[in-house]
C-alpha cells in the first residue's frame, strides 16, 4: 500500500507568540509603548523575535500585569524572556 496522501489534519501546532498575548492582555500595543517608554519599532521587534531581550522592560511588564501574584508574575518573565519550560524531576 504506497504512503496516503496528507489531509491536513495532523499538521502540528505553531507555537503562540507570548508577546503578542501579553499586549493584548495589556490593552494594546499603544499602551504598552507609554507604560514601558519603549517605541513601537521596539515593541514590534520584541514581538517578531517572540521574546523580550531587555530584562528591565520584562520585570516591569511582568509586575504590572501581575501585582498580586509573585508566582505569576514570575513565570511571566520567564515566558515573556524566551525561557524554555523545564519538566519537573521524575521521582
Amino acid at each position: 500500500m504506497p504512503g496516503r496522501k496528507p489531509n491536513g489534519r495532523h499538521k502540528p501546532r505553531t507555537p503562540v507568540n507570548v508577546i503578542y498575548r501579553t499586549i493584548q492582555a495589556s490593552r494594546g500595543p499603544t499602551a504598552v509603548c507609554q507604560w514601558l517608554g519603549v517605541s513601537l519599532a521596539t515593541l514590534q521587534r520584541w514581538r517578531r523575535m517572540g521574546r523580550v531581550p531587555d530584562a528591565v522592560a520584562v520585570l516591569e511588564w511582568a509586575g504590572g500585569l501581575e501585582p498580586d501574584d509573585d508566582g505569576a508574575a514570575y513565570r511571566l518573565a520567564c515566558r515573556l524572556a524566551g525561557a524554555r519550560r523545564r519538566l519537573p524531576a521524575a521521582r
